[in-house]
């Protein structure tokens, strides 16, 4: 089990180390469970993989396109998400 210090800013606000967020695969902006437990808070990501929701709905809009395949591929799409993110310094 790895146990790192981390320090609250004036906000209350922590950042989750880096060897966490790979391990654990959390990319910024994306939205995570915080709760409370016996021995403190645990902070969690979500279950929704975001590559398999952007599936989801194409497979919704190719029915109301009435079978007509969409050619944007979910992973380009998060790989565009992704480049931008990092541009903004998220």
């Amino acid at each position: 089990m790895v146990e790192l210090r981390v320090r609250l800013g004036s906000k209350g606000q922590v950042v989750i180390p880096k060897i966490f967020r790979e391990t654990y695969g959390m990319y910024p902006r994306q939205e995570v469970m915080i709760s409370e437990g016996e021995n403190g808070v645990l902070i969690k990501k979500e279950d929704k993989d975001p590559l398999e929701t952007l599936k989801k709905i194409r497979k919704e809009v190719e029915k109301k396109m009435k079978g007509k395949k969409i050619i944007i591929n979910p992973h380009d799409i998060y790989e565009q998400y992704d480049k931008r993110a990092k541009r903004a310094g998220l």
